[in-house]
Formats: C-alpha cells, sequence, structure tokens
C-alpha cells in the first residue's frame, strides 16, 4: 500500500475474506472515507469484510468538487458495490448523503442488497432551491462565515477536519487575521450542492423501491439533515421490510464519529446479525 493510499481520505477495505457477509460503506457530501472507518473496524472486528468507497470529485481539491456530479458519486457508490460481488451477503452504510445513495443501489439491486442502514440521511436540502436558481451566475459559498470561531466546539471541528491532511496543524484562534483567512478559504462550490440537491430529490422519489430490510439512525440535534427527514424517511419506505428508526440524543450530523458513535456501531452490527438469524420477523417496524 502506497502512502497515498494509507491516508485519512482513501478509500479502505478491512476485514477477512474468507466470510459470507460484507458491507459497503459510503460517506458524505463533502466528506472523506475517514468518516466511515470508525464504523468500519467495528464491522471488521464482527467478521464482516468492508470497503469504504470515495466518492468521484472528493478528496482531489475543490475545482475537481465543483465538477462532479450525482450520476458521478453513484458511479462511485456502484463501483463500490461491484467490489464485494463475491459475498453472499451484502449489506450498505451510508451516512448524510452516502444515506441517500444507499438507499438508491437497495432500489436499483434488490437482489443483491440484504440491508441498508442510513444514517443522517436527508430527504430535502433546506433551501435547497436557492442553489438550483443561483448555481448558473454563483459559483462559491462560504460555510464558515458565520460560525462563532470562540466556541470551542467550533474550533474543535475546524481544527479536526484540518488534521485530516496535516494531522500535527495547530491553529491560532485568537489571531483574527487566521480566523479570517479560515472563513474565506473554505468554500463549497454552488454547482456541487444543486447536484446535491437533485440526487435527494431523486432519493426521495425513488423510496418506494427500497425492499430490504433497514435501519435508519438519525440525532434528535441533527443541524445539517433535521430530523424531520428521518421522520419521511421512514415513513416514504414503504416496502422496506422490516425496518427500524433509531433515534440519538447527544450527536450531530457526523454521528460515526460523535459521542454516541459507539451506538451507532453497535445498532449497525446488530443489524446485520439479526437480518441474517433464520426466523428473523419479516414485516417488524419499529421506532426507538
Amino acid at each position: 500500500m502506497t502512502q497515498q493510499e494509507n491516508t485519512p481520505l482513501a478509500p479502505f477495505t478491512l476485514g477477512q475474506e474468507e466470510t459470507d457477509t460484507a458491507c459497503l460503506l459510503i460517506h458524505g457530501f463533502g466528506g472523506t472515507p475517514s468518516e466511515m472507518r470508525g464504523l468500519g473496524e467495528a464491522l471488521a472486528a464482527q467478521g464482516i469484510r468492508v470497503h469504504g468507497v470515495r466518492l468521484a470529485g472528493h478528496c482531489e481539491g475543490e475545482e475537481a468538487f465543483a465538477c462532479a456530479t450525482r450520476k458521478q458519486w453513484l458511479a462511485s457508490a456502484e463501483a463500490g458495490l461491484m467490489q464485494l460481488e463475491g459475498y453472499r451477503h451484502v449489506f450498505i452504510a451510508g451516512l448524510s448523503m452516502g444515506g441517500v445513495l444507499s438507499l438508491l443501489l437497495a432500489g436499483y439491486h434488490p437482489e443483491r442488497v440484504a440491508g441498508v442502514i442510513a444514517m443522517s440521511t436527508p430527504t430535502r436540502i433546506a433551501s435547497g432551491w436557492l442553489a438550483v436558481l443561483a448555481h448558473p451566475f454563483i459559483r462559491w459559498y462560504y460555510p464558515l462565515k458565520q460560525l462563532d470561531f470562540n466556541n470551542p466546539l467550533v474550533q474543535q471541528e475546524i481544527l479536526r477536519q484540518r488534521r485530516l491532511t496535516e494531522p500535527e496543524a495547530t491553529i491560532d484562534f485568537s489571531n483574527p487575521e487566521i480566523v479570517a483567512a479560515i472563513k474565506s478559504g473554505v468554500r463549497v462550490s454552488v454547482s456541487a450542492i444543486n447536484q446535491l440537491v437533485r440526487l435527494v430529490d431523486e432519493g426521495r422519489a425513488r423510496l418506494n423501491r427500497v425492499r430490504s430490510p433497514l435501519l435508519i439512525i438519525h440525532s434528535k440535534g441533527d443541524k445539517t439533515a433535521a430530523p424531520a427527514c428521518a421522520e419521511e424517511l421512514y415513513s416514504l419506505t414503504t416496502n422496506a421490510s422490516p425496518k427500524t428508526l433509531h433515534w440519538l440524543e447527544k450527536s450531530d450530523h457526523v454521528i460515526t464519529e460523535g459521542p454516541e458513535r459507539e451506538e451507532v456501531y453497535r445498532l449497525a452490527t446488530s443489524f446485520m446479525h439479526d437480518t441474517l438469524r433464520p426466523g428473523m420477523a419479516s414485516s417488524t417496524c419499529s421506532k426507538t
């Protein structure tokens, strides 16, 4: 494995090859494979082969991200599923936009997907229509402009993101010039946001095609994908069976790295084992 392949930004494969159960892990919009690695390690420890995909345009610079399309993201997910074609039982676990892609794959390949874990998954993007209208005229959105950099939680997250590429990085948040540079230096392509909005709309329209077992995990404190999205997802997946909606209490959006990540790992592992257990009830729907 090369040094580049062994970075937090690289796709990864974990766990024993000699097993009949595997799981595809799909990160979120603007995210990296590393946000799924902890879950992957937990699943691998239970004898499950895992592959963490890297979506097109991600981890390749902002220009590559700006040019990426929803069709390319779906193609990346499809290629990841192909990586696991030799396994009898293949689950898909996705975070945020990765959850949307997971559900689309389940609808396209019902015979291949043993179950889906949709985490922090949006069914709608708040004010997404603005990106649809603005992307021909405005190129960049600056998400950090309105953040309070005196907030320790904000500082912690900014530093965590920086250390994905610079492991020894430090940031002097008391220096206004540094703070201004960070706020103006982090930008997201409005075109990419437009692609996200359209992907989420497509995913919502196809939710009734999901027929596999489904576990939805969402935090009541999610400030990115509103908790109402989890309720809508549960309601619109009319043919998914069994299905469960599990609420977290203390997390924000990236629940695979949040304070309740061990609970997420436990729920995912239990869901897979229960799905494959002989005699499992086939029509149970529940909210916890």
